[in-house]
């Protein structure tokens, strides 16, 4: 087994190249991040900080495509935004649980190629099951979008990010009292109103990774567009290295849903919201994590 500390390390020193990086690209040509953060600081100074910190999110946001993101697969794109979403999930047991918030909360775009996220209080509730209910741990998201072009251009996205998850919560659904982390490839490409969406990634928990070995995921997302309605289909899966196989390995998923929107009621504001049914596509799937799920999402964008 590798050292994970300098996998982390090595992750982070990518992560600081980038947001050093001279250059973000959109339209086909290179646009200075500088530029961006000098056009910000030449507004009109009565507009105060806020302004400013509005415009250059604006800005950044009309260099990427405007896809929906999906129920599971996270968008490459960078967004302001607050999310919560709902599972009623069927358990392997028959029981049902609910997963109120599932670690979305607020993403900022804290800079032009860069998004912060941290996470509204999660809470897992199981009815009728005893003493499992209780708070999962705060999650935390860094996403640093590296290529960019929006639709009517080349149409793609490119980003990475790094995501944590705290050991503060009362209960979780993996091992106790150890960070999760997750850095993930982000990718999208858009054909007119059709788009794909992909993530790759792993997932490890420090101090305590003697049964998961590493493991990996993956997230595909295909959407079509018909005015403010959506139709998606998502593969989601969850696996690990050692288990060498994609069709059979506990974690696969195939989500139908819609999402609809984006509503704009006043400047930037908008809202669009989401809903699907996230199913089992095998054994291990059905048994070790749960059989279905009823998802609901909610997104505020500002």
């Amino acid at each position: 087994m590798f050292n994970r500390t300098f996998l982390f390390s090595l992750l982070l020193f990518a992560l600081s190249n980038f947001v050093k990086a001279d250059t973000v690209f959109w339209p086909g040509e290179e646009v200075s991040a500088q530029d961006l953060v000098e056009t910000m600081n030449s507004q009109d100074p009565g507009k105060g900080w806020l302004g400013k910190w509005r415009k250059m999110a604006a800005e950044t946001r009309d260099r990427q495509p405007k896809w929906l993101t999906p129920l599971v697969t996270s968008t490459a794109r960078l967004e302001q935004r607050i999310r919560y979403d709902v599972y009623y999930e069927t358990l392997p047991t028959g029981n049902k649980g609910w997963d109120f918030g599932s670690g979305k909360g607020v993403s900022l775009i804290v800079g032009p190629t860069i998004q912060f996220t941290f996470s509204l209080p999660e809470y897992l509730f199981f009815p009728g099951q005893g003493r499992k209910d209780g708070f999962a741990g705060e999650t935390f998201l860094v996403r640093n979008r590296i290529m960019a072009s929006p639709e009517g251009q080349k149409n793609y996205c490119f980003s990475v990010q790094l995501q944590a998850v705290s050991p503060l919560g009362t209960t979780l659904p993996g091992p106790q009292n150890h960070w999760t982390w997750a850095p993930t490839l982000l990718f999208g490409k858009g054909w007119g109103n059709f788009s794909m969406q992909l993530n790759f990634g792993t997932r490890w928990t420090d101090g305590n990774n003697t049964n998961s070995a590493l493991p990996y995921f993956y997230n595909v997302a295909f959407q079509y567009r018909i005015g403010y309605v959506t139709p998606t289909v998502e593969i989601t899966s969850q696996s690990s290295f050692d288990q060498l196989y994609f069709i059979n390995a506990p974690g696969l998923f195939v989500v139908p849903e819609v999402l609809i929107g984006r509503f704009a009621f006043k400047d930037d504001w908008k809202l669009y919201y989401g809903f699907g049914y996230q199913i089992g596509l095998n054994s291990p799937t059905i048994e070790k994590k749960y059989a279905n799920a009823l998802i609901m999402k909610f997104h505020l964008l500002f």
